[in-house]
């Protein structure tokens, strides 16, 4: 099975379960509001690969907004619509089944166009093209992701075995800047990192693993997956203390203005 029959399947069996496996920073939302350059009534926002609407939600929470939510899988875009409509009845928000490369919004019709934890799953040129076509002239263009250095520092890089090794698709923070900078109609205006420590239970961590969180996990053949997943509980083992593991995540965020 190739890659991105891989991640297909992945996101349809995770799709009822990824928005209580993953974690999420709220705080990112927070930085992002002061650079959004905005008097207008509402903001049009597009959040690409949006997943179960987990940042989704915190966007629409804080803005004035017509929101719309993106993603190329069905199974993840309809619980994200379940979320979302539970969370926020009145609010205007719209559900695209679409691709990162091919954003199905006409030129110049966006404020504000988001991705988190996911454009190691897009070409990313293509994408920042795409960004930079619908975004209205001062429209901010918001990549958070994790690099390969960053994902090395993680509990499963430094845990899981092969974990590093097995994910190739993320892209170095260099990568990501010169994407920006190739294109004229875009300006990097900043590139923020994030770090974030956590206290976590063994058992959690296990059923995290168990349940592919990550991606990442997918990319194992099925025996070699369980001999991995064997090597990790021991290792957490040897490395909790009562049961728990203070691990740390670090993220990066690319923020771009459309000139």
């Amino acid at each position: 099975m190739d890659n991105s029959k891989r991640m297909k399947h992945h996101f349809e069996r995770v799709a009822s379960v990824y928005t209580h496996l993953r974690d999420t920073d709220p705080g990112v939302i927070e930085t992002i509001i002061p650079y959004l350059q905005i008097d207008r009534f509402k903001v049009d926002v597009a959040d690409i690969a949006c997943g179960t609407g987990r940042y989704s939600k915190i966007i629409a929470a804080q803005l004035n907004l017509r929101l719309f939510c993106c993603d190329y899988s069905k199974e993840m875009l309809s619980e994200c619509n379940k979320l979302m409509s539970r969370e926020f009845p009145s609010k205007h928000i719209y559900y695209c089944l679409a691709s990162a490369d091919d954003l199905p919004f006409v030129n110049a019709s966006m404020d504000v166009v988001t991705t988190f934890n996911a454009v190691h799953y897009f070409d990313l040129d293509r994408f920042c093209a795409a960004a930079g076509r619908v975004l209205r002239p001062g429209g901010l263009l918001i990549i958070y992701t994790r690099t390969p250095e960053q994902n090395k520092r993680t509990v499963w890089g430094q845990h899981f075995p092969d974990f590093v090794k097995r994910e190739t698709r993320l892209y170095r923070r260099e990568r990501l800047e010169e994407a920006i900078n190739e294109l004229p109609e875009l300006h990097l205006e900043a590139v923020k990192e994030f770090r974030n420590v956590r206290a976590e239970s063994v058992d959690s961590l296990l059923n995290r693993v168990r349940n592919f969180h990550y991606s990442t996990f997918a990319l194992y053949p099925a025996d070699e997956f369980l001999q991995a997943l064997d090597t990790f509980a021991n290792r957490l083992g040897k490395l909790s203390n009562n049961g728990t593991i203070k691990h740390t995540s670090e993220n990066t965020m690319i923020l771009a203005r459309r000139i």
